[in-house]
């Protein structure tokens, strides 16, 4: 057993413990908490680190079989830019090793207090890594499909995901966005999750112009998706925005998880609260600024902060992956958002989101949720501070 301390505890579930203690079994348990009601009496067998303790992360969307292109792909030209972009080095790039990529940021990611990630895979490549991973995966198998073969483009894509089910990996099969899935394909998606009842990922409102191609037909993100046939021909020139024109297609009681959000507004969040039992909004900004340059209004999300997640997207539109580097962007360009909110949003509700909060999220007894320390905290504000680093204590 181990008895751990620090000037504060955030369990997450409850308020903040000054001079709190955790103590932990061998294999990381919680096995209870202690307010000390911040009167701290040091003993030999107490560890106590200056900063604060936090549970694990929980990284909400990731495609880690990109990890091959960190610095491959030119920031800020948009999400037109950014797919041309990737379509380019798909043809030309030289061979890399991927599986050695790929396991290097799982270790960085662990390494950087990541407990839990929920991870974009188009392929079987990272089913290799995540078998012998200290992290928890959940796998969105990720279906593109803007034909009329649905049948034969999701039999695919259930194919790869039963080579992650039958490893005893968890995963679900999942559209890739509004704009790039059938109508057809959709239903077929949403039967699925229905059936297992599983949670669903899809990217949402990243661009500007994603709006655009459902409300006119139009627009930059149309143009690059005609380049290259792949418009979704019954799914568009709806004259409503992207969200509100897929709606109907998404399982309602299943827990979905809507990515980046980058142009989704206050009308389209309530909608959505209203149309679905369990929406959340994954927020991934660093990747926001590196693709458009431009971040989510967070103010409309306070008023949904249980619903609100964080994730870091890929090497492919991010230098790390660091959810507490996402925090600390989001705290800078807001800083009104509490660092209550902030954490809850990169650990408890991501683990809700995954429907894995049983184990992960909060310090809670008989969790099992890792212990993160930050140090150089800001004590006089309860802030992060742009030099706050995160070490693995469990």
């Amino acid at each position: 057993m181990r008895r751990i301390a620090a000037n504060y505890i955030f369990p997450v579930s409850t308020p903040a413990l000054k001079n709190g203690i955790v103590e932990v079994d061998d294999d990381g348990r919680i096995i209870r908490l202690i307010d000390t009601k911040g009167d701290l009496k040091e003993s030999g067998k107490l560890e106590f680190y200056n900063g604060v303790i936090i549970p694990g992360f929980i990284n909400t969307h990731c495609h880690l079989e990109l990890s091959e292109l960190k610095g491959k792909i030119k920031s800020g030209n948009g999400l037109p830019g950014f797919i041309k972009e990737i379509i380019k080095y798909k043809k030309t790039g030289k061979p890399v090793n991927a599986l050695s990529a790929i396991k290097l940021q799982d270790s960085f990611m662990r390494n950087s207090g990541i407990v839990a990630v929920a991870d974009i895979s188009n392929t079987n490549t990272t089913i290799q890594a995540k078998i012998i991973s200290k992290i928890y995966y959940h796998t969105f198998c990720e279906v593109t499909g803007a034909k009329k073969n649905s049948e034969e483009t999701f039999i695919n894509y259930e194919s790869v995901y039963y080579e992650f089910v039958d490893k005893g990996l968890n995963a679900s099969i999942v559209p890739h966005a509004a704009y790039s899935v059938s109508p057809e394909l959709f239903r077929q998606i949403t039967d699925f999750a229905q059936k297992n009842k599983s949670v669903i990922s899809i990217h949402n409102q990243e661009t500007e112009s994603e709006n655009q191609m459902f409300i006119s037909n139009n627009g930059a993100l149309f143009e690059t998706l005609k380049s290259i046939n792949a418009v979704a021909e019954n799914n568009r020139n709806t004259g409503k925005n992207s969200l509100e024109s897929i709606t109907g297609f998404l399982p309602k009681k299943n827990n979905i998880i809507f990515v980046h959000n980058t142009y989704t507004s206050k009308s389209d969040i309530n909608r959505a609260a209203e149309h679905f039992n369990n929406a959340y909004w994954c927020l991934c900004p660093l990747s926001n600024l590196y693709i458009e340059n431009k971040l989510p209004d967070l103010n409309i999300f306070v008023n949904m902060s249980d619903n609100v997640t964080l994730g870091t997207d890929s090497l492919a539109s991010n230098s790390i992956l660091s959810i507490l580097e996402e925090m600390k962007v989001l705290g800078k360009h807001f800083p009104d958002i509490s660092f209550n909110d902030l954490l809850k949003w990169g650990t408890l509700n991501g683990a809700r989101a995954l429907q894995i909060e049983n184990i992960y999220g909060s310090l809670e007894k008989g969790k099992i949720p890792g212990l993160n320390l930050i140090s150089d905290f800001d004590f006089e504000n309860m802030q992060l501070k742009e030099k706050s680093q995160v070490k693995v204590l469990v």
